[in-house]
């Protein structure tokens, strides 16, 4: 994943496999370190694909082996589009016409008006749901702009030995075809699955500027009105969290209430996502034309 802030260890069994990165003497577009997965349930992201030239609609250009590999992580085979950012820091749609293992062709078929990359960074820790629901969550979480995702084992969570039969190893397949439907020219990382107590002492948690948490059992208070630009949001399962961690949450993560009704956990998370993209984010101005499909 692009950002530099350490993973907190835990206890998950059976490490994925770790495969060295093929490596070329010459690269055309600017390269992003992008480390294997520590355990099944952990999804590296990526940042945006970019080249170093820019680019020209209806010119074809070369892509190398490094990109190929980023691509087929976003699950692009050719003749399909992908978002891929130039050297002026223009987004353009581009088609793959072809590719093997040492490189591929593509075309630049449209010039994006607006970036498609998320203007703040945000972290969606948010307990693991049951039924299955997680994978909606990963792939509106993707959608709405996450940098990346906490998946929280609480009280009233699924369980770390319940993630096999929630299919959690299929996280990342959800994320990157999540990014592929909105246009996304980056992937949002999943972290270890982790107690509350380990996000906490987190550099993800702590190098954060606001730390939010949903709350239907709190007062509604005013949030400090500076942007800030790294924000953690938390949502609990269903029932919420509970006193023990919300006793561990005081003082260290604001309380936000929104409106007086009770919502299921992963609407939590969208209208959680959507507000604080309203607040301080994509939507705080969003382009005239931002309801295009």
């Amino acid at each position: 994943m692009g950002d530099a802030m350490k993973r907190p260890h835990t206890n998950l069994k059976k490490p994925a496999k770790r495969h060295r990165a093929d490596r070329t003497g010459k690269e055309s577009h600017p390269q992003s370190h992008t480390p294997a997965a520590a355990n099944p349930y952990e999804a590296p992201g990526d940042e945006a694909l970019a080249v170093a030239a820019r680019l020209r609609l209806q010119e074809p250009f070369r892509i190398d082996r490094g990109l190929v590999q980023r691509l087929r992580r976003r699950e692009v085979n050719a003749k399909e589009a992908f978002t891929i950012r130039d050297a002026s820091g223009v987004y353009f749609r581009v088609s793959l016409k072809e590719c093997d293992a040492r490189g591929g062709v593509a075309l630049p078929y449209e010039r994006m008006e607006h970036s498609p990359e998320p203007r703040i960074d945000i972290t969606l820790a948010c307990a693991v749901l049951a039924r299955q629901r997680m994978h909606f969550v990963v792939q509106k979480a993707t959608e709405l702009g996450v940098r990346r995702i906490v998946p929280l084992l609480t009280d009233h969570s699924v369980p770390l030995e319940g993630l096999a039969a929630e299919q959690a190893h299929a996280w990342a397949g959800h994320i990157a075809r999540a990014a592929k439907q909105c246009r996304r020219a980056s992937l949002p990382g999943v972290l270890s699955p982790m107690p509350l107590e380990l996000l906490l002492a987190s550099k993800v948690f702590t190098a954060a500027d606001r730390c939010l948490f949903l709350d239907d059992r709190s007062e509604a208070a005013p949030l400090r009105a500076e942007a800030p630009q790294r924000i953690v949001l938390l949502v609990g399962p269903e029932g919420g969290f509970s006193d023990a961690e919300r006793a561990k949450l005081a003082g260290r993560a604001w309380p936000w209430v929104l409106g007086g009704r009770i919502l299921r956990a992963e609407t939590a998370v969208v209208a959680g996502l959507t507000a604080v993209q309203l607040k301080w984010g994509d939507f705080a101005q969003a382009p005239q034309n931002a309801g295009r499909g």
